[in-house]
């Protein structure tokens, strides 16, 4: 059974701390354009997903932004997206955007 992540609709997402997380933590160059378009891909799944459920199943966000990086042309493994949601989802974590499970 996959874990299912709840998300609160309190609490803001700032996104520049978010981006800031990320370039501070990856052990990887990430070009400018491929955080912009993972930002994007980030900010579709959250609002076109999660926002309207409130919930999502484990992995799904990375597979969200896959797709989305693969239609908009960008080469970047799995992994990576799997290291740069991680990272994204600690720092909204801190920042309130969860639910208690």
């Amino acid at each position: 059974m996959e874990k299912i992540i709840r998300f609160s609709n309190e609490g803001e997402i700032d996104p520049q701390k978010v981006k800031n997380a990320v370039y501070s933590r990856i052990d990887f160059a990430l070009p400018e354009i491929f955080w912009d378009e993972i930002d994007n891909g980030f900010r579709i799944c959250w609002n076109e997903e999660i926002g309207l459920r409130g919930w999502i199943y484990e992995g799904e966000i990375e597979k969200s932004i896959g797709n989305y990086l693969k239609n908009q042309k960008i080469l970047i493994s799995d992994d990576q997206i799997e290291k740069i949601v991680g990272i994204m989802l600690d720092n909204i974590e801190i920042s309130g955007g969860f639910l208690n499970e």
